[in-house]
């Protein structure tokens, strides 16, 4: 059996010790070189994550300038005063980075901006062990864009503290969407302006009295201004009057209660009474004189081209049966009065574009109904109404159904007067300049725009418009509210005033209002149901790399 017994061995221990303390020295080194590694390893990774925050903040600047409108040079510039302004903010000069390189790159096209930098780190114990490059980099690229915002009402007009302007009793409600103006909104009264979304303006707000504006999602001023969603759609095509067709003279021949009359040029009046029929059996009509009917009979209009030169009156309990046709009222007027009703009579064809079945064109002249339509076979783009300096009124006390389709308002008047219902299913009245919509007493409206796009009056049309007043029309249109008014779809005024007044309560609106100024006055209470036909979008810019 071995044993240890100390001292045995003196000069090998103190070989041991040295070995030892060359160790340890080696050791420690080791441990100073992990330790330093490790500072600097973590101050360089800060100013990584600092200069990523450069360049992204000088991304976005410059992205911003390109959205206002600057040039190139301009985004660059202000793409480097972002860069520089948060490098001074961050570091003092000559600690931490110092940059070698910066560069921003303008892409027009897609308007984007792209800022790439490198920089040289500043080492604390790294120095001892390792003197190569010690740098970072960093990249990164902003974009501007759309996006997609909630806005059931939009005001476009810039730079007005007063691009809505709520006077008196007023409370408007937008419910289930947002509202905003590209100006300010003012309101003078009692009343709220409010919305279950948010209620935006690109300039402030002015509450004066007991108004008020709220939203569900909050009130927000200094918002960019969003363009029109509508500014590319196409107006519809100006009508062409057609002229006097001429043609041989006719005479109408009597057979019983019936008076039939063939086609031709009448210089004189036809006049009819009582309770038989008035047959134009089709073809090209020209009637110099006036053409009326009382009684209790039928007006049958067969397929053709009319032209009245001093008008064509029906009165009575008659029906007129109108066939696809082209008619004129040129200087003279189209009457229906009494409880006449007008019935077109259309093709069950589908719409194929190449024009409407019917045509009603007046030229200094009037449409005056007191009476009902009815429909047959109608679709909304087999109705054309123009209206050249002349009026369309809607007056008594029946209520009626419009035709579907287009009513082209030049110079002209849309009125409505008198204590009943109108309502108009898939219909677009078009405002051009002069233009305008006069409602006077107790009449209710429902208006509904054209949402199928296999059916549109017009190509091109935004499916959903129900009221467009023409571009460049600064007019303000007026429309008086009683209960029961409803305009369903989109109210589209790009360069107008709408001006609500009246004793509206209810909903008043179900879709859009794009206008370019908002005005009301008196006791208005409106509700304004959120239905998105047109997308409307709001301008942002975010980081895509």
């Amino acid at each position: 059996m071995l044993a240890f017994r100390p001292g045995r061995f003196p000069k090998q221990r103190g070989a041991l010790r040295g070995q030892v303390l060359i160790l340890l020295a080696l050791l420690l080194v080791a441990l100073l070189g992990f330790s330093a590694l490790a500072v600097d390893v973590a101050f360089a990774y800060a100013e990584r994550r600092l200069l990523q925050n450069m360049v992204d903040a000088a991304a976005l600047a410059g992205a911003r300038a390109l959205y206002d409108g600057r040039s190139p040079s301009q985004a660059t510039a202000a793409a480097q005063a972002a860069f520089q302004a948060n490098l001074t903010a961050n570091h003092d000069s000559g600690e931490g980075l110092t940059v070698t390189q910066l560069n921003v790159e303008i892409d027009q096209t897609n308007r984007i901006v792209r800022v790439t930098a490198s920089a040289d780190i500043e080492r604390f114990f790294l120095g001892a062990f390792y003197d190569g490059p010690w740098r970072t980099e960093a990249q990164a690229a902003a974009q501007v864009g759309q996006q997609p915002a909630d806005y059931a009402f939009l005001a476009l007009e810039h730079d007005n503290p007063n691009a809505v302007n709520l006077i008196g009793n007023v409370n408007v409600r937008v419910v289930g969407g947002s509202a905003m103006s590209n100006g300010g909104m003012r309101c003078v009264g009692n009343g709220t302006f409010q919305a279950d979304g948010t209620v935006d303006a690109a300039l402030s707000f002015s509450q004066t009295g007991n108004c008020r504006f709220q939203a569900g999602q909050g009130v927000r001023s200094g918002v960019s201004p969003v363009d029109d969603p509508l500014a590319a759609m196409p107006e519809p095509p100006r009508p062409t009057v057609p002229g006097m067709p001429g043609g041989g003279t006719a005479a109408c021949t009597t057979s019983g209660s019936t008076v039939t009359c063939p086609p031709g040029r009448y210089t004189g009046s036809i006049s009819f009474s009582g309770n038989g029929s008035l047959v134009f059996t089709g073809g090209t009509y020209q009637f110099d004189g006036t053409v009326s009917f009382s009684g209790n009979g039928t007006v049958t209009l067969g397929p053709g081209f009319y032209y009245f030169r001093k008008g064509f009156t029906v009165s009575g309990n008659a029906t007129i049966q109108m066939a696809p046709g082209t008619y004129v009222f040129d200087g003279s007027s189209f009457s229906i009065g009494g409880n006449t009703r007008l019935i077109l009579q259309g093709q069950p064809t589908s719409c194929s574009g190449v024009g409407q079945e019917f045509q009603l064109f007046f030229r200094n002249s009037s449409f005056a109904v007191q009476s009902n339509f009815g429909l047959q076979n109608v679709l909304p783009c087999d109705v054309l109404v123009y209206l050249d300096n002349s009026d369309f009124a809607l007056t008594g006390n029946t209520d009626s159904i419009l035709p579907p389709g287009l009513y082209y308002f030049d110079g002209s008047t849309f009125r409505l007067q008198g204590n009943q219902t109108i309502t108009g299913q898939d219909v677009l009245f078009y405002f051009g300049p002069g233009s305008s919509f006069d409602v006077v007493g107790n009449t209710r409206y429902v208006l509904s725009g054209v949402t199928d796009p296999a059916k549109l009056p017009y190509p091109g049309m935004q499916p959903g418009l129900v009221l467009f007043q023409a571009r460049g029309n600064t007019s303000t249109l007026r429309m008086v509210g009683n209960s029961g008014a409803q305009v369903n779809g989109i109210l589209y005024l790009p360069d107008g005033t709408l001006d609500l007044r009246g004793n509206v309560s209810g909903t008043w609106a179900r879709g859009q209002i794009i206008v370019y100024r908002f005005t009301t006055n008196g006791n208005t209470d409106i509700r304004v149901e959120y239905v998105e036909h047109v997308t409307v979008t709001r301008p942002t810019v975010w980081l895509v790399q």
